[in-house]
């Protein structure tokens, strides 16, 4: 059923595995210390102390831009304007707009351009320029495995994609007892085991960084699969099979599956860290999602190695609640995490797709997340804030300078 790997093409297939596991023990280090003196291609991972204390107190607020603003240019550019001086009154000092690949490769080839019109009169960069004006930062809030659809151009061999890096869940793969059928392909997941798709999307965000000199940072959207069964695709399948001996099918919920699931993810993000350490040293890395750790590992989300590994700048913890008391004791999970050694932003929403908030809960946790010590908050999402909460918020606890 699966076919053998030579073992040149498992290690290109898995470039970052070590990168998985940062936390070695002082005869560990010694030992590393030693081979990297002799193979220079091998990457050392340092751990830092404490994290860098902040500048400034942060206070963002997470936007979608091709939501927001209309496609017609005219009016798309005024709308921009306002929504970037409607924050700078309120006082954020931080915005994250939701970038999807669709709109970035419709920045270079005019067919995207017509599921993605806001790219044909560049509505990001002048996000950006209006941003910089204001002294706003602008963090391009990105996912490399999740929120692709059939038409995303990772799948479309004319912009360089290919349809086999995505992602299966298990009922694509085996059949229904009753039915004895198979459900069609989702195709709503990148795999990033495949070197190739996350050489493409590294490029393309390259390109990016490349076409917006003034973006203060990337921010990597829940970087792992949409569920805990993805991904069953042939490559993982073989993978499995030749690092364990057994079928994946049938030890989809072990550790030994989940640990192949963060291969991927932590190959793109220690490419990624890397590439912004060579290219764009000045770049600030961050990443988005829930407050515990160890439950968004099961999905290859494994941020908090990553956290602790001193790759990330801060790391956002989305803590979608009702009530102050449950978020602070979910914040505090993150916090007694990884806050040593990354600056955690405490995630909090008015509106989301399980809740609603009122705004004078919205309030009580940004008071909260500053008692426990996080670095600062991002609002979920800009559309869900009135012009009303957005004065309340500035004469409340963003009355104070950052």
């Amino acid at each position: 059923m699966f076919s053998p790997f030579t073992r040149r093409q498992l290690l290109k297939a898995l470039p970052a595995a070590a990168a998985a596991s940062p936390f070695v023990s002082q005869g560990q280090q010694a030992n590393t210390g030693k081979a990297n003196a002799q193979d220079p291609n091998l990457v050392k991972h340092l751990r830092i102390p404490r994290a860098e204390k902040p500048a400034k107190d942060i206070r963002a607020i997470w936007i979608h831009p091709e939501t927001t603003f209309a496609a017609d240019e005219k009016t798309g550019r005024q709308q921009v304007q306002e929504t970037v001086q409607r924050y700078a009154r309120a006082g954020f000092n931080l915005i994250l707009p939701w970038t999807v690949s669709g709109y970035l490769t419709a920045l270079d080839h005019p067919a995207y351009q017509k599921t993605h019109p806001t790219a044909a009169w560049n509505s990001l960069g002048l996000l950006i320029e209006e941003a910089s004006k204001e002294g706003i930062d602008v963090d391009m809030w990105y996912s490399f495995t999740d929120y692709r659809q059939v038409d995303s151009p990772e799948f479309d061999p004319a912009v360089g994609g290919n349809l086999t890096w995505s992602a299966k869940k298990i009922e694509e793969v085996v059949p229904n007892p009753a039915t004895g059928k198979v459900e069609n392909p989702s195709v709503d997941n990148v795999c990033p085991q495949h070197y190739e798709a996350r050489a493409w999307m590294l490029q393309q965000v390259e390109s990016v960084l490349q076409r917006y000199p003034k973006l203060h940072g990337l921010h990597i959207e829940e970087p792992g699969y949409r569920q805990r069964g993805y991904c069953l695709c042939d490559l993982c399948q073989s993978l499995f099979q030749q690092m364990q001996g057994k079928k994946l099918t049938e030890n989809l919920d072990t550790a030994p599956a989940e640990d192949l699931r963060t291969i991927g993810t932590s190959a793109f993000m220690a490419e990624l860290r890397d590439g912004l350490q060579k290219n764009h040293p000045k770049l600030v890395l961050s990443v988005n999602g829930g407050p515990d750790w160890r439950h968004d590992r099961l999905r290859g989300r494994d941020w908090g190695r990553w956290a602790q590994a001193g790759w990330l700048r801060y790391y956002a913890s989305q803590v979608y609640v009702s009530d102050t008391a449950s978020f602070r004791e979910q914040l505090g999970v993150t916090m007694n995490d990884i806050s040593r050694e990354c600056q955690v932003v405490a995630g909090i929403s008015i509106n989301w797709s399980e809740g609603k908030n009122t705004l004078q809960e919205v309030i009580r946790q940004i008071e909260a997340s500053r008692e426990l010590g996080a670095a600062g908050v991002a609002l979920f999402h800009g559309k869900a804030f009135s012009e009303e909460d957005l004065r309340a918020i500035k004469a409340g606890p963003f009355q104070r300078p950052a």
